[in-house]
């Protein structure tokens, strides 16, 4: 059950350390930003004040630190009588509702700039749409229309005037404070003016063949563009997040227009970290601290997302550079709505309806954890790698081609991919850089500056222990004049970190800070390290004196659905999925055990389907939603006899859609594309497996 033999003297409480240790490392008080957001869909905005309350309750509950609002597409079967037009005054209504909510619930609320995506909409005419003639994709009531051109600064002012309305100077837009009311936000309706949002946000450039005008460059056009809303938004006191990914112009320019760069991971083939790490260049160059990304996108169907799947896809966007993740994300319904309520079609479905949720908080303290620390360290990156697609470009021939994180030939295809993987691979740590920005002497902050063309290795650059190679991937930051690492096992086998003298190694699963002298990393776990001198070990298994608990176990439903199952009697473990193919939700396992004569420390559960809490004697032992299901057993809980073992375990939601479809529900009933699969076609569930569910074990102690 251990993963290494590791020494006792290998771990001491940092009480104990001598002078010689690091300094004491501790988790900072959380922020709102510090907490992960959330897309929050609107769909048809038909929000209602017991759906925004229950809403900012469970997320607040769950910490998170905000939302996202994108109004778009309806939902159908009686619900269009509730559709609000964008930035009507019935939607104005809405919005300060949840601005008031998400403030009374000490939550943050950011706002998409339109409906769907891109920027556009009925004010824009054909003279100042995109040369593509695209029509704003996604968009609801009162956001429908052309896209905007984004090569012209005058479509732009059409765009950003419908909001000035509303949210600008003249509006005297109010602040989400003043619509905190003890008795009721029903006032709202007589409020002419708007909440503010924290930050209006730009969504992928998705401007599918716009081109700039004969005699335009791209790069300059693009970005006089977007900086008249990057202009208007802080000449009106917000703050703007932006994707710039999949714009033809030289995309470090563009994020760096921002205040929060944006990037995105999606599904389960675009998760490349050197792609994602030109938001955070865009950053790190420009010396902003917020890097924000579109988190855990379609990562697989409909509730069947595995939460340690959701954790690996977080660990890469922080891998490359982002602080500020937004899962993607949590659709609005009314908490009449059959289950699962209102879903997005291309989301994780990170909201109140899907199991997973009820164990959220020990995924959203891991998050918080990381986040406290990437956002007041300061990265610790000395090489500037140049790129400029100029070459790219030539190889078109003038047209103007995308540049996405779908399609990585663009990148991978030039001299550009090749250095950087190179270099990343090594363990070097390295920001992109544009000719723009070493014209304006933003290159002077690094050591070196890399021309890919001409590349060389870096002389006077620092290599980390942490590589391809090794399977441990890393960030280095510093602080305090430490240095500082967050390491990943992006591989299948535990390793050993290692070091000579005695450094900080804290779990922000956890939240456990130890001093050290090595420490072993499972796959697909993490740690924060302080010190220097590392190296990397194999991890060498312990001896085992581990013993089974036979059973026999009583199980019984805690919560979930479509139906509970009668409580029962398993003499050995097996998936409830055998005897309730149906059911999804949370199950209680519970076993009585005597003592033999050695003393165990720890408790193993084998495979878990998905997350299990544990309690023995009534001590809570905590919550994993990831592999290996191991607990500590603290001294003195375990007695001679009558030990009593708690478990409860969630499972994904899957089961319980498969039987939605499988009985005719009707819960798809959304306008648009609707609900559709990975593969973009209308979605069966029906024709789904059972997926494993519930404590399959072996449980062992030792």
């Amino acid at each position: 059950m251990k993963l290494c033999a590791l020494t006792i003297a290998a771990t001491v409480s940092l009480a104990g350390v001598c002078a010689a240790a690091p300094k004491p490392l501790a988790w900072p008080e959380p922020t709102q930003t510090m907490k992960p957001w959330v897309y929050n869909w609107w769909m048809g905005s038909a929000v209602d004040k017991a759906g925004l309350e229950f809403q900012c309750r469970e997320l607040r509950d769950k910490g998170f630190g905000g939302f996202h609002v994108i109004p778009i597409y309806g939902a159908k079967g009686g619900y269009e009588k509730n559709w609000k037009p964008l930035l009507s005054p019935q939607w104005i209504e809405a919005w300060n509702l949840a601005a008031g909510l998400a403030s009374y619930n000490g939550l943050g609320i950011d706002l998409t700039m339109g409906s769907g995506w891109c920027f556009g909409g009925p004010w824009i005419d054909k003279d100042h749409a995109a040369s593509s003639g695209q029509k704003v994709k996604r968009a609801g009531l009162g956001g429908t229309g052309y896209m905007l051109d984004p090569f012209d600064p005058e479509a732009m002012k059409l765009h950003v005037a419908q909001f000035d309305k509303w949210f600008g100077k003249a509006a005297q837009s109010v602040t989400c404070e003043d619509l905190v009311r003890d008795d009721s936000t029903d006032e709202a309706a007589d409020i002419l003016v708007a909440a503010r949002p924290r930050a209006f946000y730009h969504d992928s450039y998705e401007y599918y063949g716009a081109e700039p005008k004969k005699g335009q460059d791209v790069d300059e056009s693009q970005l006089a563009c977007f900086k008249v809303w990057t202009d208007w938004c802080r000449e009106n006191g917000y703050l703007t997040r932006n994707e710039a990914h999949g714009a033809p112009s030289n995309w470090l320019d563009f994020y760096a227009l921002a205040d929060i760069p944006e990037t995105e991971m999606f599904g389960k083939n675009d998760r490349d970290i050197l792609i994602s790490k030109f938001a955070s260049s865009a950053a790190h160059v420009k010396g902003t601290k917020l890097v924000s990304a579109e988190s855990c996108t379609w990562i697989d169907e409909h509730f069947c997302e595995r939460p340690q799947e959701i954790k690996m896809f977080l660990d890469r966007l922080f891998l490359a550079g982002v602080n500020h993740v937004f899962y993607h994300g949590c659709c609005y319904s009314p908490v009449e709505a059959v289950w699962p309520g209102w879903c997005f079609y291309a989301s994780v479905e990170m909201n109140p309806r899907n199991p997973i949720w009820r164990e959220m908080g020990a995924m959203n303290k891991y998050v918080t954890r990381c986040q406290s620390l990437f956002q007041t360290w300061t990265p610790d990156n000395d090489i500037a790698v140049l790129w400029d697609p100029a070459s790219f470009r030539a190889k078109h021939k003038g047209e103007v081609a995308r540049m996405t994180v779908h399609a990585r030939d663009w990148f991978y295809g030039e001299k550009i991919g090749e250095v950087a993987k190179e270099l990343y691979d090594a363990g070097y740590a390295f920001d992109y850089i544009s000719p723009r920005m070493v014209k304006a002497g933003l290159a002077k902050k690094y050591a070196e500056l890399v021309d890919p063309e001409r590349f060389e290795i870096p002389s006077r650059a620092r290599r980390t222990p942490f590589d391809a190679k090794s399977g441990l991937l890393a960030t280095r930051w510093k602080k305090d004049g430490e240095t500082a690492y967050f390491v990943v096992n992006t591989g299948s086998v535990a390793k050993v970190v290692a070091s000579k003298g005695t450094f900080t190694a804290a779990d922000p699963l956890t939240g456990e800070i130890m001093a050290v002298r090595e420490v072993a990393l499972a796959p697909l776990h993490s740690r924060f390290l302080v010190g220097d001198g590392f190296e990397v070990k194999d991890c060498v298994a312990g001896g085992t004196n581990a013993f089974n608990l036979p059973g026999p176990w009583h199980v019984e439903p805690v919560c979930g659905g479509p139906a509970l199952p009668a409580p029962r009697k398993l003499d050995a473990l097996v998936g409830w999925e055998t005897f309730d193919d149906a059911f999804s939700g949370t199950m209680l396992y519970k076993t009585t055990f005597d003592m033999l004569s050695v003393r165990p420390s720890s408790l193993s559960l084998g495979d878990v389907r998905e997350i299990a809490r544990v309690r023995l004697n009534g001590r809570d032992l905590g919550v994993k939603f990831m592999p290996p299901y191991d607990f500590a057993i603290p001294a003195g809980v375990l007695g001679e006899k009558g030990n009593v073992l708690e478990v409860e375990v969630t499972n994904l939601g899957a089961n319980r859609l498969r039987w939605n479809d499988l009985n005719g529900v009707d819960w798809k009933y959304f306008s648009d594309i609707n609900m559709v699969g990975l593969d973009y076609k209308p979605l069966d569930a029906s024709k789904w497996k059972p997926l494993k569910s519930g404590l399959i074990g072996p449980v062992c102690m030792e």
